[in-house]
């Protein structure tokens, strides 16, 4: 509710002030009933003030214990003018901020973070102009924003400023002793009771914390107190010094406090502790842990909010709207499912995920590469055996070589943007990863080079936005690109968009510092590209010795998932040679396809090489010998 100070100076008699300040007042004795009474009287003489209005509307929500969230908006909605999208918000008057701060708290709670946080910049414009009472409600809240869309560093910043503004030390604050100097001053905390001050207290020091820790001030003293508050932050802060075992031992405690729960709290704490129970095995790489805790997630959050429908039904207070976090954990399991070679699931548990994040770049190549691996699988039970059968016998027996396999079509009255684990709707994926990457990196590049250390609080640059996920700097978003780049130019080689494959293999040949991991993806894609568009003296000059030669390990080890064969320079050498000796074959110089073939030494290679050897055979017109490899790898035809 505003408070009586923070208003316009309105034309009010003795008597109406009187029962404002006595609304007030009864207000926060929670004498809801009452308060609204001394509203209605004050209506009577003040029926078109809009601070009234609010006020009244305040009280009615509250009588209502927070259930008739929907008549409430409305209310805010007539009194701000915010109707609908909201693109722009520009706050003129002081007097109806609470207002705005009303309508982005009931936004918030409608799972709409983005829009109630614009809401709010708009309200901080007047940062100086706030009376202390609504300021440490605004401040608090909009930090709480910033920090739930991963902007940590605009949090810090307005921390900062609240601190200076409401004379907060921070010393004693992050102090397990009472006996320390005031949180506050007396001057600035002269209009809030003793129990509002130790609220905002535990409030203001959750929140500090929260923020220096996503700020990565890893170690910072944080108060020893055993309840799942301060646990999940002890947890959090172990986990960024890479001390998992600490971690996971300090979310496993028995707490002092009463369990967090959606009834009373918003949130559920088993949700939240399984979930970052799954966080740490994940970052172990126990992948199999990692998927049954937030399965685990999954299950204590749906029993929480079952009763707490997510929908605009009135019915339950507005603090349980929007109290699941299904999004997130489904972001997570989605990504150990991934790992755990369960593309099919892992594409279900991101299809729902994009609902609401599907500006996240890295989504997008999420579910393209449960599409590329769903592909690979398939093409995995291929029989890679020279011959793939025999018709007649005796001296009328003829081999059936294998055919190669054919680029699957997708029939023409499916929509390639229907959802399925196909390279099709994986290539629309990745357009769509390379579409936000392009977009984003202009600004990214105009904010690293410019680094304004002198920019306003609510200016500072976060990177690229990742949301769930982490935003994106320099370093992170030049990795994603590499790894969008090489995915679309293998889908698009795949799909038989072979000009496009060249251009988007050619794009990442173009960037700096590339990986050799992605520098030999690239010369590959290039060549194949060509090949296929009968180019093969140009395509030869990705496949040059100098550069196979060059080809390093470290990159390959650390780089390569267990399940990616290259995962030595060996078998990337290997692989070179291999693609130069089919392209040597193309342009007819056949003695050196003899030499490449000859330096191909690695396994991977080796199904493929027998095939080729049976092509040099041919070539050379040695058709017995083309009859001993073929009774070679498949006796069992003899």
């Amino acid at each position: 509710m505003a408070e009586t100070n923070s208003a316009k100076k309105l034309t009010l008699n003795d008597q109406e002030r009187e029962l404002e300040q006595q609304a007030f007042i009864e207000f926060q004795k929670a004498d809801y009933h009452a308060c609204h009474q001394t509203l209605q009287k004050l209506l009577k003489t003040q029926d078109s003030n809009p601070k009234v209005l609010h006020n009244r509307a305040v009280v009615e929500f509250y009588n209502s214990d927070l259930r008739r969230y929907d008549q409430f908006r409305t209310a805010m909605m007539q009194l701000t003018g915010l109707v609908g999208e909201i693109r722009t918000v520009e706050v003129k008057d002081l007097e109806s901020c609470a207002a705005y701060v009303n309508q982005a708290i009931v936004l918030y709670h409608f799972k709409q973070p983005q829009t109630a946080l614009k809401i709010m910049l708009a309200v901080m414009a007047h940062f100086d102009q706030m009376d202390d009472y609504l300021l440490r409600r605004a401040g608090i809240f909009t930090v709480h924003l910033l920090l739930d869309t991963n902007q940590p560093k605009k949090a810090n910043r307005l921390l900062g400023m609240l601190q200076n503004r409401l004379g907060i030390q921070v010393y004693a604050i992050l102090s397990d002793s009472d006996e320390d100097e005031p949180l506050i001053d007396n001057e600035s905390r002269k209009d809030i009771s003793e129990l509002q001050f130790e609220e905002f207290r535990k409030e203001f020091r959750l929140i500090l914390i929260r923020s220096n820790l996503l700020n990565g001030k890893k170690n910072m003293s944080i108060p020893l107190e055993d309840t799942s508050e301060y646990s999940i932050l002890k947890g959090h802060q172990y986990f960024l010094g890479n001390d998992y075992q600490m971690a996971a031992k300090e979310l496993s405690k028995q707490f002092t406090n009463e369990p967090v729960s959606v009834n009373k709290h918003g949130e559920d704490q088993n949700t939240i502790l399984a979930n970052n129970m799954g966080v740490i095995h994940f970052s172990v790489k126990h992948y199999a842990l990692a998927a049954r805790f937030f399965q685990q997630a999954l299950l204590f959050d749906k029993s929480a909010t079952e009763d707490m429908s997510t929908e605009k039904v009135e019915g339950s207070p507005l603090y349980c709207v929007g109290a699941t976090k299904r999004p997130e954990i489904l972001y997570n399991h989605g990504l150990a499912l991934l790992h755990l070679q369960r593309p099919k699931e892992a594409f279900e548990c991101m299809l729902i995920v994009l609902n609401s994040n599907h500006n996240n770049p890295r989504l997008w190549l999420r579910l393209a590469e449960c599409c590329i691996m769903v592909h690979r699988q398939e093409k995995q039970t291929q029989n890679t055996s020279i011959c793939h059968g025999t018709v007649g016998c005796g001296v009328h027996r003829k081999y059936v070589l294998n055919p190669t396999p054919k680029t699957a079509v997708v029939d023409g009255d499916q929509s390639l943007a229907i959802p399925a684990t196909t390279l099709e709707f994986g290539a629309l994926c990745l357009r769509n990863a390379v579409t936000l990457l392009e977009y984003h990196e202009p600004e990214l590049i105009r904010q690293t080079e410019s680094s304004d250390k002198t920019a306003s609080w609510d200016k500072v640059y976060e990177g690229v936005p990742c949301n769930p996920s982490l935003p994106m700097k320099m370093v992170s978003f030049n990795k994603l690109k590499c790894a969008v780049l090489a995915a679309y130019s293998y889908v698009l080689n795949t799909l038989g968009e072979y000009n496009l494959a060249l251009k988007y293999a050619k794009q990442m040949l173009t960037m700096k510092d590339l990986p050799q991991s992605y520098l030999l993806l690239s010369h590959m894609y290039a060549a194949e590209a060509l090949i296929m568009m009968n180019r093969p003296l140009e395509a030869i000059k990705y496949l040059e010795p100098k550069f196979i030669t060059e080809l390093a390990g470290d990159d390959f080890g650390m780089r390569a998932s267990p399940h990616w064969n290259i995962n030595s320079a060996d078998a990337a050498r290997s692989v070179m040679h291999y693609n130069r000796a089919v392209v040597s074959f193309l342009i007819g110089d056949y003695e050196q396809a003899k030499i490449s073939m000859n330096s191909c030494n690695h396994p991977l290679v080796m199904p493929y090489l027998k095939m080729l050897n049976v092509y040099q055979e041919l070539l050379l017109g040695n058709f017995d010998k083309v009859q001993l490899l073929i009774r070679y790898d498949t006796p069992h035809l003899i």
